[in-house]
């Protein structure tokens, strides 16, 4: 079908393929090595070596990959002399980047921190001259970028310790201003603020104070209240005062001593012995002597213990007073200075992030001047030289290929032609359309003579007969798919071929049928013209008593429709039909118009469906056909 077009592709295909072959000149390829030094995750003021980051790196070397065909740094690199070979004569500039950035191949090795530059050409010396051109251009740039941004980040960090400095220096005279005004060296310290640890050892000794007095003035209530119990105690205390008493020891030794004397004297005697007398009366006055001094002491010990307690009840009651009173003062002192405490503690605060901002800042800035100095990040490894060989030539493989390639593009045009086609040709685009095949195919009635046509009509009339013996169809409607195609030749030829054969054939156009015309087989009688005429007898009602007429007096009913798609006409037959024969005609019909007609058919609820496929020309027909045409001229010849 597309004969001319596979030809032209191939022709065209096979032309270009093999002048572009021939036209191959050796040509030499050279490349350069560059190393890009792995980048390291930190921010600007870390002085640390950092981690290495591959995803980062990643997307730097990928960038790097595009920074090289730069337009910029191509126009540096085609700006040097030794580059001037590569520019055709009258050359524009930007015609002559825009080939170069074609040419170039900038890949990265793998494995590796690495790229390469590659270059091809006929000139050997030209393109090793050209790569290492635009290498020393791609390190100025790179070079010049990490300088800029050196510069850039320098003076942001100059700028920023400029800052802290100048804020360092207000807190520290905000804070020597606090200092006098609270009338401390430090108003912070390691222990706090001043005032916060005075409180801490005045409410300390208040505590110490305050017990010590609530201990003396429980021991003078004990003694003091004039009670039982208080004399009781009063009386101990003395007793504890005396038994500790040296004097009071040392005379009841001494009465002892004489007690004992006297006893062991008194041990011998009787008591009537004067002697016994005596020293009985000297044991008594012993007794009292002791008694009595013994009473004395008790009273002395007791108001010595009484006066002992009420001064230091009233030693501690003093103490713990003027405590009170400084721990009061001070409370209100600190009380009042506390804002300004707490200002201090801001500003210590702020001072001591402000130091620390400010050495990393510093740092920084060392950090950034020192690697200024440094060689950069990026450096060539191998620069290209001119190659001594050229590289293997694909002239032969390109020479070799232009007419299988031609081929293959030919076939393709030609499939992809037919692909895009929306006609109908033979059965099979009817098979893949509506799901099944038609009954028939008809060849071109101007391409073959009268009796291959016969050939062909007698195979749809053979189909039509089968669909009579096994359904028992006898109404057939035949109408076109495309709006512009007729089937009132095709239905005479067929008609005429069954009526030669035996049948009792009547034709009839949709539109008598529908208008009530009288038909042309002349098979009505008076009887049903005038049922016909009867009120109560509706017009479908008439045509399917005309149809049913028609089909006592013949055999097959083939009504000859307009097209489908446009002829209610034709709907309306097509619903009292057995079966309704869809035309597509070859080369005109399109698969959209058979859809929508087959749809039409499917929505009508006709028993019966079928295609037929008219004019088909040689040119477009399948194997299939075109060898029943040839095996039919056979048989003739034969004949």
């Amino acid at each position: 079908m597309h004969r001319m077009l596979a030809a032209v592709v191939a022709i065209a295909v096979f032309v270009g393929i093999f002048s572009f072959g021939l036209s191959r000149r050796p040509y030499y390829e050279t490349q350069a090595l560059i190393y890009v030094q792995p980048m390291k995750t930190k921010v600007i003021t870390d002085t640390t070596e950092g981690i290495y980051d591959p995803s980062r790196y990643e997307t730097y070397l990928q960038q790097q990959l595009q920074t090289v065909i730069r337009a910029d740094i191509l126009a540096d690199a085609l700006s040097k002399p030794a580059t001037r070979a590569w520019r055709f004569r009258g050359e524009p500039e930007q015609a002559a980047i825009a080939r170069l950035q074609h040419s170039l191949k900038v890949e990265r090795v793998e494995q590796s921190y690495e790229l390469s530059i590659n270059l091809s050409g006929s000139d050997p010396v030209a393109i090793a001259d050209v790569v290492n051109a635009v290498s020393n251009a791609y390190i100025r740039g790179e070079r010049a970028d990490e300088l800029a941004q050196s510069d850039q980040q320098l003076q942001i960090l100059q700028d920023e310790l400029q800052r802290v400095s100048t804020d360092l220096n207000n807190d520290r005279k905000e804070q020597a201003q606090l200092s006098v005004s609270l009338g401390v060296a430090d108003t912070t310290g390691d222990t706090g603020n001043p005032y916060d640890v005075q409180l801490v050892e005045l409410r300390s000794e208040l505590a110490k104070a305050t017990a010590a007095h609530d201990v003396a003035l429980a021991q003078y209530e004990s003694i003091e209240n004039g009670k039982s119990d208080a004399t009781q105690n009063l009386r101990a205390a003395a007793d504890e005062i005396m038994a500790t008493d040296p004097a009071l020891a040392s005379v009841k030794q001494t009465i002892g001593q004489r007690r004992s004397l006297l006893t062991s004297q008194m041990a011998g005697l009787t008591p009537k012995n004067p002697l016994y007398q005596q020293d009985q009366q000297e044991l008594q006055r012993l007794d009292l002597s002791l008694s009595t001094l013994e009473n004395e002491l008790s009273v002395k010990a007791a108001h010595q213990l009484q006066q002992k307690l009420q001064l230091e009840e009233r030693r501690t009651a003093d103490i713990e007073s003027r405590l009170s009173q400084q721990l009061a003062a001070k409370t209100s002192i600190a009380t009042g200075a506390t804002p300004e405490l707490q200002h201090a503690a801001d500003l210590a605060a702020d001072i001591t992030r402000l130091q620390a901002r400010f050495n990393e800042v510093d740092n920084a800035i060392n950090s950034i001047e020192l690697e200024k100095d440094t060689t950069g990040l990026i450096h060539i490894i191998v620069p290209a030289v001119p190659p001594v060989a050229p590289k293997t030539s694909t002239r032969r493989l390109i020479l070799g290929a232009a007419l299988p390639l031609a081929l293959i593009l030919a076939i393709a045009a030609a499939v992809l032609a037919s692909k895009i086609d929306p006609k109908i040709y033979i059965g099979k685009d009817i098979a893949n359309q509506l799901g099944f095949y038609p009954m028939a195919t008809l060849p071109d009635n101007a391409e073959v003579d009268r009796v291959a046509k016969d050939e062909f009509i007698l195979r749809l009339l053979a189909g039509i007969d089968q669909i009579h013996r096994i359904d028992g169809a006898k109404t057939f409607v035949f109408t076109a798919a495309s709006s512009d195609a007729s089937v009132t030749d095709l239905v005479s030829s067929l008609s005429r071929k069954m009526q030669r054969l035996g049948y009792r054939i009547s034709s009839i156009p949709a539109s008598e049928l529908i208008e009530n015309h009288e038909l042309s087989s002349g098979f009505f009688t008076a009887d049903q013209m005038a049922a016909a005429e009867a009120p109560e007898v509706t017009h479908e009602n008439f045509v399917v008593q005309k149809i049913e007429a028609i089909k006592k007096e013949a055999d097959f009913i083939f009504i000859d429709a307009l097209p489908l798609l446009s002829s209610s006409e034709s709907e309306f037959a097509a619903r009292l039909s057995d079966v309704v024969i869809l035309v597509a005609e070859s080369g005109e019909t399109t698969r959209s118009q058979l859809r929508s007609s087959f749809a039409l058919v499917t929505r009508l609820h006709v028993p019966g469906a079928a295609a037929v496929i008219s004019q088909l020309s040689l040119r477009h027909a399948d194997d299939e056909f075109i060898s029943a045409i040839q095996s039919l001229e056979q048989r003739r010849s034969r004949a």
